[in-house]
């Protein structure tokens, strides 16, 4: 068998051990927001260009995502103050309106065309390739660079699509994540400061309703003491059984509605009452709870129902009167 046969039989090997390796790694690309999940957005953003540095053999990248909620998150190698120069032309190349390039998600594709020498590549040319990813949350702009003349293969295309789609991803879930911690930090700063100034007011009230206390026990002393005599009790105008069973039966009956009332109530239900009594607003007892907005309206309609109340003053005398807060 000839040189240029034993080439061909070769081939194939070649190209399967291609392909095999291509599925190995697009399968850890596929896998790289699970190793980000605990990272801030920079350390996604420089994680992703280090992959694509091992993965593709580049000489040149720039990512830059954009955040609707904030500044652009940019980072470039080689690492210095400013992008490298084949790869700003590209950036603002993307910047402009007639840009060629696809700005969609389903069909944004990979553009290469030769620039000028990147520093340090050599006496080849520099072959820049910029993807830009359109997303629901927001838009994205990926550039890398290499000195070969074949980059990026049909395979290199398809990895730096899987890499910076994955990244974004990554990304957006951590951007959200921080805004929740945010807000739950907020909401909870707004719960101390209600249980301070409810502390404050207990504290200012708290010696007249002793001495209101003290001068009802005293009262009830005196009653009962004088209830005792029965001369005392035929004496009194208008004596009647009746009367006194009569109101001792309706407060019976408010005390057992009462207690009914609290028993039917979820223990969600009572932790929400407790909230809203203290002045917080349905969406930081949402965050306060991790809830949702819905979830939150659906048991303050429960309960009031529950407790026959149709406005949040009547609910929130409710909890005071029964010791929910």
């Amino acid at each position: 068998m000839d040189r240029e046969s034993r080439a061909a039989a070769a081939e194939p090997d070649r190209s399967a051990s291609d392909t095999g390796r291509w599925l190995r790694d697009v399968g850890a690309l596929l896998a790289l927001p699970a190793l980000w999940v605990d990272h801030e957005p920079p350390e996604i953003a420089e994680g992703l260009l280090s992959v694509l540095f091992g993965v593709l053999d580049l000489d040149g990248g720039y990512a830059r995502f954009e955040d609707p909620g904030g500044r652009a998150l940019e980072t470039w190698r080689p690492s210095g103050p400013a992008v490298p120069s084949e790869l700003k032309v590209m950036r603002e190349a993307e910047r402009t309106p007639a840009s060629a390039l696809t700005t969609s998600a389903a069909s944004a594709s990979v553009f290469a065309w030769d620039s000028a020498p990147a520093a340090g590549s050599g006496a080849g040319t520099v072959r820049v390739a910029s993807l830009p990813l359109s997303l629901p949350w927001g838009t994205a702009l990926v550039v890398v660079s290499a000195a070969r003349a074949d980059f990026p293969t049909e395979l290199e295309t398809h990895q730096l699509r899987v890499a910076a789609s994955q990244a974004a991803i990554a990304i957006h879930a951590a951007r959200r994540l921080a805004r929740e911690h945010a807000a739950r930090a907020v909401a909870e700063e707004a719960l101390a400061q209600q249980n301070r100034l409810l502390r404050s007011l207990v504290d200012d009230v708290e010696p007249s309703l002793a001495e209101i206390a003290r001068r009802v026990h005293e009262a009830s002393r005196v009653v009962t003491e004088t209830g005792t005599d029965p001369a005392h009790r035929s004496r009194s105008p208008g004596h009647a059984s009746a009367l006194p069973h009569t109101t001792e039966g309706a407060g019976t009956d408010s005390a057992s509605a009462t207690a009914r009332d609290l028993v039917t109530l979820s223990r969600r239900e009572l932790e929400v009452l407790g909230l809203l009594a203290q002045g917080l607003s349905n969406k930081e007892i949402a965050g306060v709870m991790w809830l949702s907005d819905r979830t939150v309206e659906r048991h303050i309609t429960g309960l009031y129902r529950k407790i026959g109340v149709a406005r949040r003053s009547e609910a929130t005398a409710f909890a005071l009167r029964h010791g929910v807060v």
